[in-house]
């Protein structure tokens, strides 16, 4: 993804730029159908014709040329074990990526259904405690409170009872994707295409849900991708007219729609996709190249328009002055109708052709040689500083602890298996950590422990309690041992029921705690000393520890390599020799070049492997399952990097290379001139109000053209989006 944001830029693509445009004949738009503001040479005095055309405004933003990306990854948490491709890769649909722990997957499977257990459980349980509790409010339905009491629980039963069906519903989809992944743990390219991002797992194996494992993009279907301009932020979709200019020509467009769903996430979640626009027709596009998307609102078609500077006012009045047949001016009274930044519609008083006098201070040249306008390449070239070889898979092992390295059991160069004892790290933390598990399970013990006694103690209380009462109702003359005995009963049964769910919840705990322990113990010889294994096939390509060495959790302990590949890693850093815009990479599919001993190496970019500051990038995904949000992980580089393949392959020595070079900004067959023959002009009354004009030859007069430029300059050229096309003449000042 690049972005734009050289010194003279704005970062924004919109160019902020709203300008009229009038067309004559059947309002058909033309290069050339601004408004003439003619002024003859031979004249003093700014006089421009009275035109029909068109009131209206434009903007332009600026799309790139990008392959269509498909994101893959899993639905739930997982530990990634191996990922099979790299960037570069070409992989057809169904081809297999990676593959995760599936005994991790079994384990989190397994827990959803000890979780499911103890919801029906538990929700079954206080269900009972509920009705019970009714019942004994019921039974007492003399007291007037009651009613309100039993009022109350029957409103928390139906409360219960759809959170305990939602908590079913969610741990049910989470079993389903876990039993998915149990099946089959490999995940399977969703689209053929070219292999552009793969997770780096050198931060960790653990992958969120919906967390990019391996990005594809299609370099056959490229798409226009107006970056940094997200569909919140769009204004333009009612505009009349909307077309894009490739290779000079014009390809009227329209916005990619997106669903309702990816809508409502994207609102949800306030992350929004760019704006894309395409065509009916096929776009021969270029991988990596900009194109300038016109996009223009209609206020009136076929209008008499003057410039709003000939407009004079005098109250609700509007005049303008006219030159007549001596040369003079004379005063006109006119009716005013549309207007836009720098035309209004006029309705009476004037006919196509006469000559208004407009206020200039610009000085029409009088001395200047003739340029004419061609269509050429734009291109602002930008460097990546530092490269080297990407080794395929390349995992470094770090230390979950702080402790000390008993002993390291493989050297550099050594090729190591799935399981193999990499290294043992004796730390406190470890047998502290077994400690403090144990401890819990014996502190869950010791409470549950406590609880049942208390219930114990509730229930012979109660029923000794119960006991006495109906031997002093004996006593009494008529005697109500029925009631009495059904409260005893329902209480009796209350307690029953807590001490069941008490059960329940401490069978649950226990078991999680259980697993946790057995967690922590995995490794570890009970005294702190935790062996680690290797969990992939490879080659030790450094050792950074020997025993006895100190380590901090998080430290590098060693590399793991797969095999070298034929692809550079380029990292966009500041330099001293080159201008670098350390914000922007090469995109997919785009050339890039690198000179060595004078000759100039080629070759593509294939991939990406972090944004910098954009590294948390992600995703819109629409698929048979459903919307989703997908991001990617911090790739680890502290800059902005991405992946290039050169067309012969890597040379031997790349000592003598130089940078490598791609493009910050790339145009073809557009407009691009001096920059001396463009004018700024300065509303007088508007400080902020600027815009840019040519002098433009038109036989024997000299027409102030107005222009929208790009926020694009090079060197002393200036690209220009509207205004002037190829074949005008322009005063070039001598």
């Amino acid at each position: 993804m690049k972005n734009r944001n050289l010194l003279s830029i704005k970062k924004l693509a919109v160019l902020g730029i709203c300008v009229s445009f009038v067309a004559g004949g059947c309002g058909k738009m033309t290069e050339s159908s601004i408004p003439k503001l003619e002024e003859p040479v031979a004249l003093n005095e700014a006089y421009r014709p009275v035109e029909y055309g068109t009131i209206g405004s434009m903007q332009v933003l600026m799309a790139t040329a990008v392959p269509r990306d498909y994101c893959n990854y899993y639905s739930a948490n997982v530990n990634i074990s191996q990922i099979y491709v790299e960037p570069g890769d070409t992989v057809n649909a169904g081809d297999v990526l990676a593959v995760c722990d599936v005994d991790e997957a079994k384990k989190q499977l397994q827990e959803c259904k000890d979780a499911l257990a103890h919801e029906n459980e538990t929700y079954e349980i206080s269900a009972q405690i509920s009705d019970t509790q009714i019942k004994l409010w019921e039974s007492q339905a003399a007291e007037q409170e009651n009613n309100t009491l039993i009022a109350t629980e029957q409103e928390n039963e139906r409360y219960d009872k759809q959170l305990h069906e939602y908590r079913v519903q969610k741990i049910n989809e989470q079993m389903a994707l876990y039993q998915q992944i149990v099946d089959d743990g490999t995940l399977k390219a969703a689209h053929s295409g070219l292999v552009t991002y793969t997770k780096k797992l050198t931060d960790g194996r653990s992958a969120a849900a919906y967390e990019n494992i391996v990005i594809v993009s299609d370099t056959d279907d490229l798409v226009l991708d107006i970056k940094d301009t997200a569909i919140n932020e769009y204004k333009y979709s009612d505009y009349d007219k909307k077309y894009v200019i490739v290779d000079g020509e014009k390809y009227d467009v329209t916005e990619s729609q997106y669903t309702s769903e990816v809508l409502v996430l994207s609102k949800i979640n306030n992350r929004y996709p760019d704006v894309c626009v395409e065509s009916r027709e096929k776009l021969f596009l270029t991988a990596g190249q900009m194109y300038p998307v016109y996009f223009e609102k209609t206020k009136a078609n076929q209008a008499l328009v003057v410039g709003k500077d000939s407009i004079y006012k005098d109250g609700d009045t509007r005049y303008v002055y006219v030159k007549n047949d001596e040369g003079g001016r004379e005063k006109r009274i006119i009716t005013t109708g549309e207007y836009d930044e720098n035309y209004t519609q006029v309705t009476e008083g004037l006919k196509e052709g006469e000559l208004v006098y407009y206020n200039s201070t610009d000085q029409v040249p009088t001395r200047y040689s003739k340029y004419t306008v061609t269509r050429s390449d734009f291109d602002i070239a930008n460097y990546g500083v530092s490269y080297s070889r990407s080794d395929a898979g390349t995992i470094t092992e770090t230390c979950d602890y702080e402790g000390q390295i008993v002993s390291v059991n493989v050297k550099q160069d050594d090729t190591v298996e799935n399981g193999m004892l990499l290294y043992v790290v004796d730390t406190g933390e470890g047998k502290a950590a077994i400690t403090e598990a144990k401890n819990e399970i014996d502190s869950e013990n010791e409470s549950y422990a406590h609880k049942i006694a208390d219930y114990d103690k509730q229930v012979k209380d109660l029923s000794e309690g119960g006991s006495s009462a109906e031997e002093n109702n004996k006593q009494d003359e008529k005697p109500d041992t029925a009631y009495e005995e059904q409260q005893l009963k329902l209480n009796l049964q209350l307690l029953d029921l807590q001490k069941k769910l008490a059960g329940a919840d401490h069978t649950y705990q226990l078991s999680r705690l259980q697993s946790a322990y057995d967690s922590i113990s995995a490794g570890n010889d009970g005294k702190g000393n935790i062996s680690v294994y290797a969990k992939n096939d490879g080659k030790v390509s450094k050792v950074s520890v020997k025993a006895g060495d100190n380590v901090e959790e998080g430290s590098d302990i060693l590399q793991i390599t797969g095999n070298s590949t034929d692809v550079l890693q380029v990292l966009v850093k500041d330099s001293n020799n080159y201008k670098v815009y350390t914000d922007n990479i090469a995109d997919v599919g785009e050339r890039v070049s690198l000179e060595l001993d004078g000759t100039t190496i080629y070759g593509n970019c294939i991939g990406f492997a972090g944004y910098g500051r954009q590294a948390q990038r992600g995703y819109i995904n629409q698929d048979d399952k459903g919307v989703h949000i997908t991001g990617n992980t911090d790739s680890g580089y502290g800059n902005a990097a991405f992946y290039i393949k050169l067309d012969n392959g890597i040379p031997d020595d790349l000592t003598r290379a130089s940078a490598v070079k791609f493009s910050y900004v790339s145009f073809k067959k557009v407009v691009v001139v001096p920059t001396s023959i463009i004018h700024k002009q300065v509303n007088p009354m508007d400080k902020d109000d600027i815009s840019y004009y040519v002098w433009k030859i038109d036989g024997d007069s000299v027409v102030k053209q107005p222009v929208i430029l790009s926020d694009y300059t090079s060197g002393s050229d200036t690209l220009v989006l509207y205004g002037i096309d190829e074949g005008d003449e322009i005063c070039l000042a001598s």
